[in-house]
């Protein structure tokens, strides 16, 4: 998402970001009548209204640090990208030590300024859940392909690329409430489990969130080997601390706000959480208020 949300800086390049809106409206559409169905049970992300936006910046600002957002870096890894891994160990340890660390104490505090109950839009009007998510919905689909344009795409089309994406994080919704987790899409669990695994050599008990981020690499190696384009690169001292650095920071305000572009901007808007929302406008800020500084420094 990090190359979507620079890339709408300007509007010099929408494509990326109408496939991420396009990905929220096929969730905000099925998930509703899923639920009404009794086949998941829809848990919002808690809304924490000075941690969202502090965070929500900090990520947006440590995204063009650490080469992309904590997905993305994944990704990156299966590609080939050597520089990913860095960045990946810098956000495990960052998230680690606002979870459990040196920043616990900070988090409480950031957490703790105007902490709300009402955790989604529909629950501050006490409506259920389809009465706004499916109507804006279809309110968004209609712009977004009328705004569709008939110009050729390298690759993936935004339109298909949305209704995968969008497609997956309904199955995630399926597939995670049948091991009784009970939410959608997110990264920042997955990253704590696969870091302790090795690290402390915590094999017992590991569940859907480790197999989750571990698809992710495996997916990025299988895209690129189709085309043979792995990631090459030489990597200096000044660019291995920038990324250690980056990625720390990204799981540092994670942490802080309680989910990141995955855990909030791909599972909690669909179901209009507030504080997903929150955390989404103030990272799209934050990154382009980064590509700003890095194109000045």
């Amino acid at each position: 998402m990090n190359a979507g949300f620079r890339n709408l800086l300007g509007w010099r390049d929408t494509t990326r970001f109408k496939a991420y809106v396009l990905a929220i409206s096929v969730q905000m559409l099925l998930l509703p009548l899923l639920h009404y169905f009794g086949l998941v049970q829809l848990n919002a992300p808690a809304f924490y209204p000075f941690g969202a936006m502090l965070g929500g910046f900090l990520f947006g600002m440590a995204m063009n640090w650490g080469g992309g957002c904590a997905g993305g870096v994944w990704y990156k890894l299966g590609a080939g990208n050597i520089g990913a891994l860095i960045a990946i160990i810098g956000v495990c340890l960052g998230y680690l030590a606002a979870e459990a660390g040196a920043l616990q104490s900070l988090r409480l505090l950031v957490q703790s300024f105007g902490a709300s109950e009402a955790t989604t839009l529909n629950a501050l009007f006490h409506q259920p859940l389809w009465r706004f998510a499916i109507p804006l919905a279809l309110l968004l689909i209609f712009f977004l392909l009328k705004s569709s344009r008939t110009a050729p795409e390298s690759g993936w089309s935004w339109i298909k690329t949305g209704i995968v994406v969008g497609s997956i994080g309904v199955i995630a919704w399926l597939t995670s409430s049948l091991a009784g987790r009970n939410f959608g899409m997110a990264i920042m669990p997955g990253n704590k489990d696969i870091f302790e695994s090795l690290a402390y050599g915590k094999w017992q008990g590991l569940g859907w969130d480790f197999f989750f981020v571990s698809g992710i690499p495996l997916g990025g190696f299988l895209s690129v080997y189709r085309t043979g384009k792995f990631a090459s690169a030489t990597l200096s001292g000044a660019a291995v601390w920038r990324l250690a650095a980056g990625g720390f920071v990204l799981g540092a305000s994670a942490s802080f706000a309680g989910g990141c572009t995955v855990g909030h901007g791909l599972t909690g808007i669909p179901l209009l959480a507030l504080g997903s929302i929150t955390f989404t406008l103030f990272a799209l800020l934050g990154a382009w208020v980064g590509s700003y500084w890095q194109k000045k420094s």
